[in-house]
């Protein structure tokens, strides 16, 4: 495909400059041919949930796009369909360098904001590499890298999930009506996640089906104590005793699903270290209710409509809370935080540590009765 400088404004495409950079576009005349487009995916699992609205307003604007993500995403990618394709980064820069510049994309969308992201693209000479630099009038050491460089938006006061509005408002890509991170699971996808449920003992019933997350891949702080979850499983099911109730973990919060689940008499199972995302999104899409820690998991959940209390401590909610109207956010708020540090720094953990078990139990009953309510109204 040609391509041919343009104006900072086109009446063609019309795509905004910043900082008075020049782009390119494909030329006039050639536009019956697909835009080809890699997006640089987040590398955590609840950011690259978060995103789900970035590569759903690129496909609809009639582009091709093929995510660039660490490999044990892939799975979760697949649960998007406006991802066409995704490609692995590969074991040293180089080769992924090579891998993007074979694949000859047309332009990139560099969501991380770190230099490496964009030194990807760059050296793999895609055309346009369209990315947030510095907010005037800082600068950043990317923006050279970036063509163009958008100016990166002020973030404090808003959710993490609108981070990228201004950076499709620079592509003039569709941006969705209702911003929400949501993912959609076919009817073979949600036999799969019944199946992988009664492989672990989980009997179908009418009766509600709650999910115990005790992890949380950032550090420590970010952990309720994990006593109290056997405490919160045991007050649950005195109040209903026909609760289910299941005990999720990926590979590294194997050892803290093990703790609960012995703790609680071993009736409750624990599922997911063996699973890879999306056939822990296929078992999540099966609960009423998900208890968690700010997680990606907690992201996941809420994305396929799953009502979520979250735990949050060091990190900020308004940030980084669960979207979506059936979540509810318990915070401590206590001066010392939102700290984002990976472990407390006064070594109290008072942030984590006062909430207290009959508050969560208090809200899971009350969460658990509204989706009831709203069932059978």
């Amino acid at each position: 495909m040609a391509l041919a400088r343009q104006a900072p404004r086109s009446t063609d495409r019309g795509h905004p400059l910043t900082l008075g950079l020049l782009y390119y576009s494909a030329v006039p005349g050639d536009d019956s041919r697909t835009m080809k487009t890699l997006v640089i995916a987040p590398n955590w699992v609840g950011d690259t949930v978060l995103a789900q609205p970035v590569f759903e307003s690129l496909a609809a604007s009639g582009r091709s796009v093929t995510a660039l993500a660490r490999p044990h995403l892939h799975s979760l990618l697949s649960l998007m369909p406006s991802v066409s394709d995704s490609s692995p980064r590969g074991t040293s820069d180089e080769e992924t360098v090579e891998a993007i510049r074979a694949r000859s994309f047309d332009e990139a969308v560099i969501l991380p904001n770190s230099f490496r992201s964009a030194w990807l693209a760059y050296r793999a000479k895609v055309p346009r590499r369209w990315g947030y630099g510095g907010r005037f009038p800082s600068w950043s050491f990317r923006t050279p890298l970036l063509n163009p460089s958008v100016r990166r938006p002020r973030l404090t006061g808003r959710h993490q999930s609108a981070d990228y509005l201004e950076l499709l408002e620079a592509m003039d890509a569709p941006v969705p009506s209702a911003w929400l991170p949501r993912i959609t699971l076919a009817d073979d996808e949600r036999a799969m996640g019944r199946s992988l449920l009664a492989r672990a003992q989980v009997k179908p019933s009418s009766a509600p089906l709650v999910g115990l997350f005790p992890g949380a891949e950032f550090g420590p702080s970010k952990r309720w104590p994990w006593r109290r979850f056997v405490n919160v499983a045991r007050a649950l099911r005195r109040v209903q005793p026909d609760l289910r109730i299941v005990i999720v973990a990926g590979p590294k919060e194997l050892w803290l699903a093990v703790r609960i689940h012995e703790e609680t008499g071993k009736i409750h199972p624990v599922v997911g270290p063996d699973l890879d995302l999306a056939n822990l999104a296929m078992v999540l899409g099966q609960l009423d209710l998900l208890i968690t820690n700010d997680s990606g998991p907690m992201h996941l959940a809420a994305s396929l409509g799953v009502s979520c209390l979250a735990l949050f401590g060091p990190t900020d909610p308004s940030r980084t809370g669960p979207v979506g109207p059936r979540n509810q956010v318990l915070d401590a708020d206590r001066w010392c935080s939102p700290c984002f540090r990976r472990r407390c720094p006064l070594f109290h953990h008072r942030c984590m540590r006062d909430l207290s078990v009959e508050q969560v139990v208090d809200d899971s009953k009350r969460l658990l009765a509204s989706l009831e309510e709203s069932e059978n109204g």
